[in-house]
């Protein structure tokens, strides 16, 4: 999924330009807000043009999501191309989603590759969790579980949901890396309290089975439950068949527990 805040992106974005890119770059935002997008690209486009990144990524959103403009992904790339070539991370990140769906680009995995990794190294968290994906599966780049993990690590580090259950699983299972069920249990669980399901399902197997926590039918059934609301069916059928083994009292408990259940936010700005 491309970066898509469009609108918050424009509202809060600052410039240090000159008094006359600044003046149409505030006419361009004003209009945007009051969604006069012929406007707004009218006061962009004279500032992308003359090589403004963060105006030529606000415009490649415009003709990516037709707002203002017909929906042109082949122009949509091209301003991200001309950011990206600046520097710019999120155009990098959705030249990387681009280039791996071939939409409005040729389909290249490599290029995807290319873009994710610029992104990336700039602390782009969605581009490092995306980079992770593919030194997994080996797509634009040879399969590595070491630069893999590395990656899920820089982004998991940034509060990233996806990446924190896919590094405490790697960790869980030996997968390029030492497996460590402490190190494993302490990264799934920083996912599943930000409400992931997929992690809160595999909290509720640790606590089941007793890996890296004390066995506990009660707390493994909270975690299977608030998974199984969000339509796990693996969740739903671990908890029905905990149920079983537990007393009535005990699963009275648990499902109140997880009705008064929140999920955390956490300290920093994580992309999901």
């Amino acid at each position: 999924m491309k970066l898509n805040m469009l609108y918050m992106l424009v509202v809060t974005m600052g410039y240090a330009l000159n008094q006359n890119a600044v003046a149409g770059f505030d006419e361009g935002k004003a209009a945007f807000v009051q969604r006069d997008f012929a406007t707004a690209i009218k006061e962009f486009t004279p500032l992308a043009e003359k090589g403004d990144a963060r105006a030529q990524h606000i415009l490649g959103m415009m003709y990516d999501e037709g707002q203002g403009v017909p929906q042109d992904y082949a122009k949509a790339a091209e301003w991200y191309k001309k950011a990206g070539n600046q520097g710019h991370q999120d155009s990098q990140y959705n030249l990387g989603v681009m280039h791996a769906q071939g939409q409005g680009v040729e389909h290249n995995d490599e290029e995807s590759f290319k873009w994710f990794e610029k992104a990336a190294k700039q602390g782009h968290i969605l581009s490092q969790f995306a980079l992770g994906r593919l030194y997994t599966v080996g797509r634009g780049v040879k399969a590595d579980g070491k630069l893999a993990n590395d990656w899920y690590r820089k982004a998991a580090e940034q509060a990233h949901f996806k990446a924190q259950l896919a590094l405490g699983k790697n960790y869980l299972d030996g997968n390029g890396i030492k497996k460590d069920v402490k190190l494993a249990e302490s990264w799934i669980r920083k996912s599943a309290e930000q409400g992931h399901h997929k992690a809160q399902y595999e909290m509720g197997l640790l606590y089941r089975d007793g890996i890296a926590v004390k066995k506990d039918a009660k707390q493994a059934y909270i975690w299977l439950e608030l998974a199984a609301k969000q339509d796990h069916v693996g969740a739903q059928m671990a908890r029905d068949a905990l149920a079983k083994t537990m007393k009535a009292d005990d699963i009275a408990a648990a499902k109140l527990a997880a009705s008064n259940w929140q999920a955390k936010t956490p300290s920093q700005k994580s992309a999901q």
